[in-house]
């Protein structure tokens, strides 16, 4: 039997269009997102697929629609294939993904999770004004020493 591993992205790699044609296909996508939405208390997928760019673009709902997203696509990969991957990782907000299908964490706990980061992630870099634009930001502080 091959090996394979699991991957799940971080934020910036979305694009509705990717998961809709699954979505419409596959029953595993539509549960996935209907078990998401009862749990954040609003229709996921009608927002991320009502081109409200405004809305979307909003890191606490973006967060959320990428866990869903990754979630339901390894669910229906599993259900395809019948194999589990030998190592799950993941990148950034993908971290929680991959927790998730390795029963890490509930399903539930990732959703509440993801959003609550989300929602402090947005109310953090939506008072920055980086060259006077408005917008979210994130910064990477590598090699950072300690004065002496």
């Amino acid at each position: 039997m091959k090996k394979f591993a699991a991957i799940f992205p971080g934020q910036g790699t979305q694009f509705t269009q990717m998961i809709s044609c699954l979505y419409v296909k596959y029953k595993i996508i539509r549960e996935t997102f209907y078990t998401a939405s009862e749990i954040l208390g609003y229709d996921l997928w009608k927002l991320i697929t009502n081109r409200s760019l405004k809305k979307i673009n909003i890191t606490y709902y973006t967060q959320p629609a990428i866990l869903v997203a990754s979630i339901a696509i390894y669910k229906l990969w599993i259900q395809k294939n019948n194999i589990l991957p030998s190592i799950v990782t993941g990148y950034s907000l993908g971290e929680y993904s991959a927790m998730v299908c390795s029963n890490i964490i509930s399903f539930i706990d990732a959703i509440k999770i993801v959003e609550f980061r989300g929602k402090l992630m947005h109310k953090i870099s939506s008072n920055l004004n980086d060259y006077k634009i408005n917008g979210y930001y994130m910064q990477t502080i590598i090699g950072l020493k300690k004065k002496q």
